[in-house]
């Protein structure tokens, strides 16, 4: 009796331990990188252009850094980016002729070619930052735009330069929650030789929650593709 009790008591653990110990390894995955530290003030907020194909992606982002200004973390904010994936039938699309140059370059490479000139949306670049911050209140004065970047090493590099030439020494990093963890391991790998602090701040995204992001599969399948990419850019020597 006593064995058969112990078993049954056995059971009832598991069940409750094996949930729990999975939650615990995907909340623990989330919390790597969805990165957030402890705020500073900083020169300025650095966001990134990008939607994935979802608005609420790049407009969290801008909320955030608008939230980080008004707060006083940074006087000021730095859009980068050329492009976001489009979101509707009607995208302002970048010209074959610049991608095709893009290609020649060495900055995108050939096989990316028809994905971005059927999806890449110059419309949802950092000038459509620049105008939803000061449609929520950002002076204009008090943005800077960095539009030509084409991916995440190219904004390193180029908001490295603006970072440079106004003397910067701090800047607060936001972009979405999957995303946030490649983009800090890029912007160190740029920024490190020159001793700029790097303060990251995920976006906040009302589908996003560390404590349930892995009950979405599309959020499952972002963190597993930026797994390949951290994987794929670290091969190349792109990353910290």
């Amino acid at each position: 009796m006593q064995k058969k009790w112990l078993l049954l008591m056995s059971l009832i653990s598991g069940l409750f331990v094996f949930p729990l110990f999975s939650w615990l390894v995907f909340y623990k995955q989330g919390r790597r990188f969805a990165l957030r530290d402890k705020l500073k003030k900083a020169d300025a907020v650095v966001v990134l252009a990008g939607t994935r194909g979802n608005i609420k992606f790049l407009d969290g982002k801008i909320q955030t850094a608008v939230q980080l200004y008004k707060d006083g973390w940074a006087p000021s904010i730095i859009g980068s980016g050329r492009f976001s994936m489009k979101i509707n039938d009607a995208p302002n699309l970048i010209s074959i002729q610049e991608l095709q140059r893009a290609v020649v370059q060495g900055r995108i490479q050939e096989k990316d070619l028809k994905g971005a000139a059927e999806k890449w949306d110059e419309g949802l670049g950092s000038t459509y930052i620049e105008a939803r911050a000061v449609q929520l209140g950002v002076s204009k004065e008090h943005i800077i735009v960095e539009n030509e970047s084409l991916h995440t090493r190219e904004n390193a590099e180029y908001v490295l330069e603006i970072v440079k030439r106004n003397n910067m020494r701090r800047v607060i990093l936001v972009t979405s929650p999957f995303h946030q963890l490649r983009t800090y391991l890029t912007f160190a790998k740029v920024f490190q030789p020159y001793g700029i602090e790097i303060i990251n701040y995920y976006a906040d995204a009302d589908d996003w929650n560390p404590f349930t992001w892995f009950f979405s599969q599309a959020h499952r399948t972002l963190v597993k593709s930026e797994q390949e990419r951290i994987k794929m850019y670290r091969e190349k020597g792109d990353l910290l």
